[in-house]
């Protein structure tokens, strides 16, 4: 499946992807120097019900530099019809997300990091400004 990135490149500078949890639609970063795939805290709480709790915790690092303990979940994505089921670390991210929506008027809900990419065989080309999931 290819997802184009023209308009978060565009408008943001920044790949970005939009994503189905529950009928909502959520944007995610695509972030190629996140060691974990990541969803706010915060939408987490008001989607729990797309989410199910593994009982595994993790030590991230947070967008502000500190570790912070954090549960792993697991849920469902949605992309352009494709159904794509993937783990997040749960991350209170509400500084950054705040703040880039000050900026930009656009709220972010989470990153797909690195397992991400890899677990789904992805690339982004930024020549076609493609992201490309599931390639082969």
């Amino acid at each position: 499946m290819n997802y184009s990135l023209s308009e978060g490149l565009l408008k943001l500078s920044m790949p970005l992807v939009t994503a189905r949890v529950c009928g909502i639609n959520l944007t995610f970063l695509i972030d190629t120097g996140s060691t974990h795939n990541v969803i706010a805290s915060f939408v987490y709480e008001q989607i729990k019900n797309g989410f199910i709790v593994t009982g595994q915790s993790n030590k991230v690092m947070g967008v502000d530099g500190k570790y912070q303990d954090v549960n792993i979940v697991n849920t469902t994505l949605e992309i352009e019809g494709v159904e794509i089921k993937t783990e997040f670390n749960v991350v209170d991210m509400s500084d950054a997300v705040m703040q880039l929506q000050d900026e930009t008027g656009m709220q972010l809900h989470g990153l797909l990091g690195i397992p991400f990419l890899m677990d789904n065989k992805s690339i982004i080309d930024f020549t076609k400004q493609e992201f490309i999931i599931n390639p082969l």
